[in-house]
């Protein structure tokens, strides 16, 4: 691969690589699909154990050189959730093929049910507070199957970057999930005007989000097929206090909820209900 140092790119160069990435991505999810379900399980099972033992303190440091986070938050996200989400989408993969279709008489009618990918791409656009979101936004719609151009967010290209060579250590095709730092408004031009769209994996601000959706709308009758759009915007916490809360914990509580990580979380406190009793001393 020919690496271009930052200022010689330009909005049609990364239009074009996000075009060969797409064109690449689609290609490898008809060999990719046909790869039967379990044995993507135990890939992805074998992924998370990499991310538990051999490359946990390499996730953790890389967050927190790339994303400011300390050490006790960097092991909840980038290790702690980011393993959760690979063994408990594994799991609930298994959970969905234990279903099968009634057969009321099945030696003469049988009926089945498979699970198939998305013909096209799914673009994966990540956020940069939480590392274990890069990882599941992109790499779980591949476990179903389906092809992925993956946008991680300018400020977390460390840490998803280890993850997709963690993922390529554990046997995963490299040319299913393609991980394409890109400009923001040209990766969206390039994906919304491409006919294999089948799909965008979404966490980010909803003014994105929304001019995602509209551009989707706009060019509905070019593609292929429907895409689905899932997307996560931002929402912050509440805290609601009973009167026999303990006043410390609750002012330490939220004064970490609120400020912790400068309040870059979606969990982030930003409002409280306080029993007028307890008002004053809070």
């Amino acid at each position: 691969m020919h690496c271009l140092h930052a200022p010689e790119l330009n909005s049609e160069m990364v239009m074009e690589v996000v075009q060969r990435a797409i064109k690449t991505t689609v290609e490898a999810q008809k060999k990719w699909d046909s790869v039967p379900l379990n044995e993507r399980i135990e890939l992805w099972l074998k992924a998370a154990d990499l991310m538990a033992t051999k490359y946990r303190m390499h996730l953790n440091a890389a967050t927190i050189l790339g994303q400011a986070k300390t050490p006790v938050q960097a092991e909840i996200d980038a290790s702690a959730e980011l393993v959760d989400f690979f063994r408990f989408n594994a799991l609930a993969v298994k959970d969905l093929t234990r279903y099968q279709p009634i057969s009321v008489k099945p030696e003469i009618s049988l009926n089945s049910m498979r699970y198939r990918g998305l013909e096209g791409f799914v673009a994966a656009i990540s956020p940069f507070n939480f590392t274990a979101i890069g990882g599941n936004l992109a790499y779980t719609p591949a476990l179903m199957g389906n092809g992925v151009v993956w946008k991680p967010s300018d400020t977390a290209l460390l840490s998803n970057y280890v993850i997709f060579k963690i993922m390529i250590e554990a046997g995963f095709p490299p040319d299913v999930v393609s991980f394409v730092p890109a400009d923001g408004p040209t990766f969206g031009e390039a994906i919304t005007t491409s006919p294999h769209l089948a799909g965008i994996n979404f966490t980010g601000s909803v003014p994105t989000f929304n001019w995602l959706c509209t551009e989707v709308g706009k060019n509905v009758s070019q593609y292929l097929g429907y895409p689905r759009l899932i997307g996560e915007c931002g929402g912050k916490n509440y805290h609601f206090v009973h009167p026999s809360a303990d006043v410390t914990s609750v002012v330490m509580a939220t004064i970490r909820s609120a400020f912790e990580f400068c309040g870059q979380k979606c969990s982030a406190c930003s409002r409280m209900y306080v029993p007028q009793s307890l008002w004053p001393q809070v």
